[in-house]
């Protein structure tokens, strides 16, 4: 992504954006993009003297979510806004907010994770939905030509490219910061941001949820009483102080203290579910599991006031150059080949711990050691080569747990009102 890598192919000028019709303007990158996949006989290799044929293929585009319909031809907005869920998304009109909602997000979750049972935290009901399946590249170019859809509204030109169909990777992106502006917007009560509102707390009331939170009207100004979500005045210095990156009490090293001991702690092993590709032929990538080998650099404690999670920041082993399987089947790392300086942040539950210990056969590279479960006893004696494959617990088991939310609101009779902190007046 930097400037001196980047082409302009394409420049769109005018007082409005081409919206669904942006594919008339593509037709010329798309000419060339084809012409690419055929490929470009004759390229001369200075590296190793010789002459070879130069394909390329597009993997993906990058975009916000109204381009991504534009680009995709699926629906963004409306009662079936939801790429994945398609003709099946749960949507809500707020009455008095005069916008849709899209409920029903607990189905993704596992299905024993407490957030399905609960009742008065969310709509004040359980969950017990499953979701959907993402739609293939192909299964979408069958719904948009056969019209079977009404969340397809046209068939996007990149499907021209004989190997879309295969990939039909749009990243979108904005999706995570716009969020996150809206909640942060809500705890500080920012203006323009806040989602919370007279307007709110009546469709709560349409709802039937929080009724308690309803507006309080008054002769010159409303009464919103607080809720569960609003931050007394030290809460709200206390977040502003972590957003501004403050490291004290946040961060601590980790690798560091590693380099002065016997023992090691550091060793993280993460199993990622991506697309692989053979080459630049390939027309059936598919979807697979691959590992990947890091140390941790730094841990960071994201502290929620009632709970904290554990984000690791991780120096990750390069998988081209610095990851081989030795003939006798041990996965060998060089620790000094370092790979993904984009993604180095891991959730601490999604990784398990190993070992790295140094080979003496291959100097420079270490073995990979997987830690044995604590609770693993041998039923067959000392056969040390059984604890090398046995898989570890994740170094934390998730969010805490919150079964008593609901009895707790219960045995309260009902009451969302949060103590300690300011009303909120609306003139």
């Amino acid at each position: 992504m930097k400037r001196k890598f980047m082409m302009l192919t394409l420049l769109i000028s005018g007082p409005k954006q081409p919206g669904n019709d942006i594919d008339v303007y593509l037709e010329p990158l798309i000419d060339d993009l084809k012409s690419l996949w055929d490929g470009i006989r004759g390229v001369y290799d200075a590296h190793n003297g010789e002459y070879f044929t130069l394909r390329a293929a597009l993997m993906w585009t990058i975009n916000d979510f109204p381009a991504y319909g534009n680009l995709s031809g699926c629906v963004v907005k409306g009662y079936k806004a939801c790429p994945i869920c398609g003709d099946d998304t749960p949507s809500h009109r707020l009455k008095n907010g005069h916008k849709i909602c899209y409920i029903g997000h607990r189905k993704w979750l596992p299905i024993n994770h407490p957030y399905r049972r609960q009742r008065a935290a969310f709509n004040g009901k359980p969950e017990y939905g499953t979701p959907p399946e993402p739609l293939t590249g192909e299964e979408v170019l069958h719904m948009v030509e056969d019209g079977d859809s009404v969340c397809w509204k046209k068939k996007s030109i990149f499907f021209d490219l004989e190997y879309w169909k295969y990939l039909h990777a749009l990243d979108v992106m904005h999706i995570e910061k716009n969020v996150c502006d809206s909640i942060i917007g809500t705890l500080l009560e920012i203006p323009g941001k806040n989602k919370d509102g007279i307007a709110a707390r009546l469709d709560l009331l349409n709802m039937g949820v929080k009724t308690d939170l309803q507006p309080e009207y008054g002769e010159r100004r409303t009464r919103l009483p607080p809720g569960p979500w609003n931050l007394s005045r030290a809460e709200k210095r206390e977040v502003q102080s972590e957003l501004e990156e403050d490291n004290h009490g946040v961060s601590r090293k980790f690798k560091a203290q590693d380099d002065v001991r016997t023992t090691q702690n550091s060793g993280v092993y993460l199993l990622a579910h991506t697309m692989q590709v053979a080459s630049a032929k390939d027309k059936n990538p598919i979807l697979s599991n691959m590992g990947f080998y890091g140390v941790i650099q730094e841990i960071w404690d994201l502290d929620y006031q009632k709970f904290t999670i554990p984000v690791f920041r991780c120096d990750w082993i390069d998988s081209a150059s610095g990851l081989v399987v030795d003939e006798l089947g041990f996965t060998l790392v060089d620790l000094s080949k370092i790979g993904h300086r984009n993604d180095q942040f891991v959730l601490a539950s999604q990784v398990k711990q190993v070992f790295f210990v140094d080979d003496p056969m291959h100097r420079g590279w270490s073995v990979v050691l997987s830690m044995p479960n604590r609770e693993y006893n041998d039923a067959i004696g000392d056969d040390v080569l059984g604890d090398v494959i046995i898989e570890c617990e994740p170094f934390t088991r998730g969010m805490p747990n919150v079964d008593t939310f609901d009895e707790l609101v219960g045995e309260l009779g009902g009451q969302n009102i949060r103590d300690g902190c300011e009303d909120i007046w609306i003139e």
